[in-house]
């Protein structure tokens, strides 16, 4: 009855121990993934503002001097189901943290676009008036609407791009902090800061 009694405590036990190890495999898993997300977004972002936005920063017509382009969306989102088991942990809201720094990259996202689209009818509305032999050109503005529109837009931008980095940033790492109190042993993505733009001397028009 002993060698009965001791060889289920055992199995049980190994059960339990398995049961253990998959639970703390799947969570380590479902972070790493879901930081793979926000890293993928968060270089999307970078690489809007390395190759576009910060070369005309200090522009005080960064409006028309920035023209059109367009950056292919990371296509990931966060799988909140999975990371479901972070409401239990000692930071609650870090989901909503998470969901807002995702929704800092739409919103981001979908500036570039409106952008996109003032620039397109700014253009569309005027006439060109002028065209030096270096390609820079001077146009007739019909309608002034156009423009402070397009500057809105782009001003909202700059912004929208700037709010995205530092939250996508921030919830990499606070994601990281959770699962290393989780499972210590575990090891998590790890991101450092972008060296911010060397500010150039506005050049005018």
């Amino acid at each position: 009855m002993f060698s009965a009694f001791f060889g289920a405590t055992c199995a049980m036990s190994f059960q339990r121990w398995k049961e253990k190890q998959k639970r703390i495999e799947d969570e380590h898993g479902a972070i790493v993934r879901g930081q793979m997300v926000l890293v993928g977004q968060l270089n999307t972002i970078c690489n809007v503002k390395e190759q576009h936005l910060d070369q005309f920063r200090d522009d005080p017509k960064r409006e028309l001097k920035l023209i059109n382009f367009r950056m292919a969306d990371a296509g990931l989102r966060v799988a909140y189901d999975s990371l479901s088991f972070l409401l239990n942990a000692k930071n609650p809201a870090l989901l909503l943290d998470v969901h807002s720094a995702e929704q800092s990259y739409i919103s981001a996202m979908d500036c570039l676009t409106w952008k996109n689209e003032a620039f397109v009818k700014l253009n569309e509305n005027s006439t060109l008036e002028k065209a030096s032999d270096s390609g820079q050109i001077t146009i007739k503005i019909k309608d002034q609407r156009d423009l402070i529109q397009l500057k809105m837009l782009t001003d909202a931008l700059y912004k929208a791009m700037d709010t995205a980095e530092a939250k996508l940033g921030e919830q990499v790492k606070e994601l990281s902090k959770a699962g290393k109190l989780l499972h210590p042993k575990k090891r998590f993505l790890e991101i450092t800061g972008r060296k911010p733009p060397e500010t150039q001397p506005a050049k005018h028009l």
